[in-house]
């Protein structure tokens, strides 16, 4: 599967989950956005499993693709030296849990993957062309 093709599904799953947490998050908790402790959020919708079983699918490159897509896209990161963003990220997270936690993690995913598909078409850059696997070599 192409990074973009990934991507796509990835922000299909994370937006219909801040979809559902928008929805029921007011409706479980009175002080909402305040959450009292012990307070019931509810079941989390069936797209958090898809996402856990697409992240688990994936080959760990792409893993760490998509967690440079979202440090790209929250700001963290500039387009020019990708593959050295890419290298530190490895070095980082240092095994596919770790890194796949960080994904999972994040409420506004499919807003910072969009945001880092955008930088890199501003820039030029084909998100299926990044071939950064090299960057790691030294890792």
């Amino acid at each position: 599967m192409k990074l973009s093709e990934s991507t796509a599904k990835v922000i299909d799953l994370a937006s219909a989950i801040r979809d559902y947490w928008e929805s029921e998050l007011p409706k479980r908790h009175p002080n909402y956005p305040f959450v009292d402790p012990g307070e019931d959020s509810g079941p989390p919708p069936p797209e958090e499993a898809e996402l856990r079983s697409l992240l688990e699918k994936l080959p760990e490159e792409e893993i760490y693709e998509l967690l440079l897509l979202t440090h790209l896209g929250r700001g963290g990161l500039a387009t020019r030296d990708l593959a050295t963003h890419y290298r530190e990220l490895r070095e980082t997270y240092r095994n596919r849990e770790s890194a796949t936690s960080q994904i999972e993690g994040r409420g506004s995913l499919a807003y910072y993957l969009e945001n880092g598909l955008a930088k890199l078409q501003k820039s030029g850059i084909d998100v299926d062309q990044l071939a950064l696997a090299a960057a790691v070599s030294s890792v």
